[in-house]
């Protein structure tokens, strides 16, 4: 594996070769939160995983406000490696940006993997509002908030085993980011760009995810064409932590396996 960052560069972690997969973290994530994706996906692909502006190892950039903002800077991180079609996978806000991304530049992205995100940056059925989350950002401070807000993304909350290391990674984003980042969500409405998406394109999600409500998760699958749907049982927000095997399994299989044929929708690597 391979990491680089410089003043005013993303950080990213790269490891593999062949086609290029690239995960975008969400709301106070960070690339390491991808340790287990990279070590699986790694002897089939080149993968990408990088820190957001403000987020993990890139907490000294300006958080941009706008998703659209977001996925300017994963584009350009792209476009400093080289790295010009790739496969794509976005997870919470990341799957916002992701989203943004196939709007930006269709013709780079191979497929798609939309995991634990929907259409709507308002997040109807959210366990808090934005503005609730931002009131008790500004009440109780980056470390604090980033820890209750992560541990609800766990299916047994603050009693789950990697409770503790999603706090300290959450924990990472700089107060700027924390507050930039429900605002670009708050702001965001992709639904009336989903029948654009012509990718192969994959939705997972956890039937118990506190931030995510089935509402937006059916939009994906009933608006984006062609789309097929996994839904994991007894999961929250955070899955790919809960049971990482079948994720992984889930998505090799979609980007690698028997199903990675070509057709009409979209080219394949």
């Amino acid at each position: 594996m391979t990491a680089s960052t410089a003043p005013e560069t993303l950080h990213v972690e790269r490891a593999g070769s062949g086609e290029t997969l690239v995960l975008v973290h969400g709301y106070l994530g960070g690339s390491s939160q991808w340790a287990a994706e990279v070590q699986a996906m790694s002897p089939s692909l080149d993968v990408v995983a990088m820190d957001l502006p403000g987020f993990g190892k890139s907490r000294h950039l300006t958080s941009p406000d706008q998703i659209t903002g977001y996925a300017q800077a994963v584009l350009a991180c792209l476009d400093g490696l080289g790295v010009q079609r790739f496969h794509l996978l976005g997870h919470s806000m990341g799957g916002m940006i992701v989203q943004e991304v196939v709007r930006l530049a269709p013709e780079r992205v191979n497929r798609l993997v939309l995991y634990g995100t929907g259409p709507l940056g308002l997040l109807p059925g959210r366990f808090e509002t934005m503005a609730r989350s931002r009131e008790r950002l500004a009440q109780d401070g980056v470390d604090a908030t980033a820890r209750r807000i992560s541990a609800t993304w766990l299916l047994h909350r603050e009693a789950s085993p990697m409770a503790q290391a999603l706090g300290d990674l959450a924990a990472q984003a700089s107060a700027q980011a924390a507050e930039a980042g429900l605002w670009a969500m708050e702001r965001w409405d992709g639904r009336g760009h989903l029948s654009q998406i012509t990718q192969p394109t994959l939705i997972v999600w956890g039937d118990q995810d506190r931030s995510y409500q089935w509402a937006q998760v059916e939009t994906l699958w009933r608006q984006i064409q062609g789309a097929s749907l996994a839904v994991l049982p007894h999961c929250s927000h955070a899955l790919h932590l809960e049971y990482p095997k079948l994720f992984h399994a889930l998505v090799l299989d979609f980007l690698l396996g028997p199903s990675n044929q070509p057709t009409s929708r979209g080219a394949t690597a």
